[in-house]
């Protein structure tokens, strides 16, 4: 244990294992397509990816759901596979595999409905149009719920620099906020940043609904969401104490038959940590 958590990676859990291999099977079958069908070798995405022509004027009422499980390249399955990786199981473990499943779902289909109501001002005032695929909006939505639930959580950013979790979304969504408004203008890039901020809209109203839906009933989304982390967390700080108490016991029988001298450096590191953890004026130090 240490004084500061700073996050790389989560679990895996069942309903994240299911949507990790959705998204590599719908990406296979992707490349697939580009190989058999040559002549139209995007088919799949004009078909299945969402944009205001497809929903509203076509009238398939199935892309706000199919979009989301469309890649546009190895890199876009990639960084939204690791981003699922680094965040969602935690949710998953404190919400249920229902319940995450539901909100990754719905938060993708309200992304997708955001994006297709962009697309709709986007074509009445500047005669564009486009196609959007991929899982960002959702994947932006368990960022928000994650940030929501852990805001002092430290993540590496880029894998190499940390920041809080509530500053990094934060962060994000206002470059979303105007990486929108160049969309809307066609100049916004490859990027879905409509997408992006519909899953960080929709996800925020997703999180106060199931709290206010819940907030009278026993055992609710939110009660069952704090209760347990914060049983979680006190384990935590009973192991960590135990093992403390373990390392300054064996420690000090050492001092005592040979000397403070006889410490090795690293058995002085042991032992400071052991001290530092075992107060329990530190406990709210655990994360």
């Amino acid at each position: 244990m240490y004084q500061r958590s700073i996050r790389i990676g989560g679990p895996i859990t069942p309903g994240v294992k299911l949507i990790m291999i959705m998204n590599v099977i719908v990406f296979l079958i992707q490349k697939f397509a580009e190989i058999i069908i040559p002549a139209n070798p995007y088919l799949l995405e004009y078909t299945f990816g969402v944009s205001y022509p497809g929903l509203f004027t076509d009238f398939m009422i199935w892309q706000p759901l199919t979009y989301m499980f469309l890649h546009g390249g190895w890199m876009h399955i990639i960084f939204n596979l690791i981003a699922l990786w680094m965040f969602a199981g935690e949710l998953e473990i404190v919400w249920g595999k229902k319940t995450f499943i539901k909100y990754y779902i719905l938060s993708g289909i309200g992304a997708g409905l955001f994006i297709s109501l962009m697309n709709y001002i986007a074509f009445q005032y500047y005669g564009s149009t486009s196609v959007t695929i991929g899982a960002s909006g959702a994947i932006y939505a368990v960022l928000l719920a994650y940030a929501m639930r852990w805001p002092n959580r430290e993540v590496l950013l880029y894998f190499l620099l940390p920041i809080k979790i509530k500053y990094l979304v934060l962060a994000f969504g206002i470059i979303e906020f105007f990486g929108t408004l160049s969309s809307a203008t066609g100049t916004g890039g490859n990027i879905s940043h409509i997408g992006h901020l519909g899953g960080i809209i929709t996800g925020f109203f997703l999180v106060q609904f199931m709290i206010k839906s819940q907030t009278k009933k026993s055992g609710s989304f939110f009660e069952r969401f704090n209760k347990k982390s914060r049983l979680n967390d006190k384990k935590k700080v009973i192991d960590t104490r135990i093992e403390a108490k373990r390392i300054i016991d064996s420690l000090l029988e050492k001092i005592a038959r040979e000397g403070m001298n006889s410490l090795t450096p690293e058995e002085k590191k042991r032992l400071e940590w052991a001290r530092r953890n075992y107060s329990p004026s530190n406990n709210d130090t655990l994360h």
